[in-house]
């Protein structure tokens, strides 16, 4: 007769397996929810950039005042994955970067804004001074210059040549030359209000009005996304403290050194 007893498992022997069995289950579930949570956040991320572009393109300027009285210009922005950037994306983003002289690859860009301003500007009461010439002949020179800060100024200046025609007995312009110079700084800032990518801009100079604005944001997903460690199996070598199953085929706690086959979950994994 075989004897079948010794051939089956000490009650140590199977808990210990299912122990092991139960453990490697489990990790393998947390794995499991990892990977899920990951996914979720990709899709989370890639609805919110849609909502936001469909939102930007419903959008128009808003202007208001900040404390200094200086009109700012308030607008959506857009948000593409260079990734996943559509034909009519493609061509939008080319006409800037032909206009910038932008070589590079569009990876290397991050931001790109253009602006169209409407500029509304008086000169009233020119310096003004005569020059006289001669008997028939004088110049006139202008001269007005401003200067709101370091930065938002205005200079001009002109001469006007006059002659006398004594045969047809009337003043005549006989040259003119303007000279017209501006400097105009531009504040914009890209903020996150609501949700939305949204874009700032203003000037201190006077008159100027934002007739067009448009501000495009490039991510790559692919580079942004966290570095996914893979579960799986490996051998190596370990050392540590735990539940060991001796020779004797019975189950206690202490040290231990072992070589062999493992799985480890993603989490686990640096």
């Amino acid at each position: 007769m075989i004897p079948y007893s010794k051939y089956i498992p000490k009650t140590n022997t199977i808990i210990f397996i299912a122990a092991a069995v139960m453990l490697i289950l489990l990790l393998r579930q947390c794995n499991s929810n990892e990977t899920l949570r990951t996914e979720i956040k990709q899709v989370q991320s890639k609805s919110d950039r849609n909502l936001n572009n469909y939102k930007a393109s419903l959008d128009t300027i808003i202007t208001e005042r900040n404390n200094n009285n200086e009109l700012v210009s308030i607008i959506s922005s857009y948000v593409y994955d260079i990734n996943t950037l559509t034909l009519d994306n493609e061509k939008t983003i080319a006409r800037y970067t032909e206009s910038l002289d932008i070589v590079d690859d569009i990876h290397n860009i991050n931001s790109i804004l253009t602006a169209e301003i409407l500029l509304r500007d008086s000169i009233i009461n020119a310096n003004t001074n005569i020059v006289s010439v001669d008997d028939s002949s004088l110049i006139i020179n202008f001269s007005d210059d401003k200067k709101w800060d370091k930065y938002n100024w205005r200079m001009f200046n002109g001469t006007v040549g006059i002659t006398h025609e004594s045969v047809l007995n009337k003043m005549v312009v006989n040259s003119s030359q303007f000279n017209f110079e501006q400097g105009i700084e531009i504040n914009a800032a890209i903020l996150d209000i609501n949700g939305v990518k949204t874009l700032k801009i203003t000037t201190a100079y006077p008159g100027v009005k934002f007739t067009n604005i448009k501000n495009i944001n490039l991510v790559n997903d692919k580079l942004n996304e966290e570095y996914n460690k893979k579960a799986g199996w490996s051998i190596g070598i370990g050392i540590g403290y735990g539940i060991n199953l001796n020779n004797n085929k019975v189950v206690s706690m202490g040290p231990s050194i072992n070589a062999g086959i493992m799985w480890s979950p993603k989490w686990l994994r640096f």
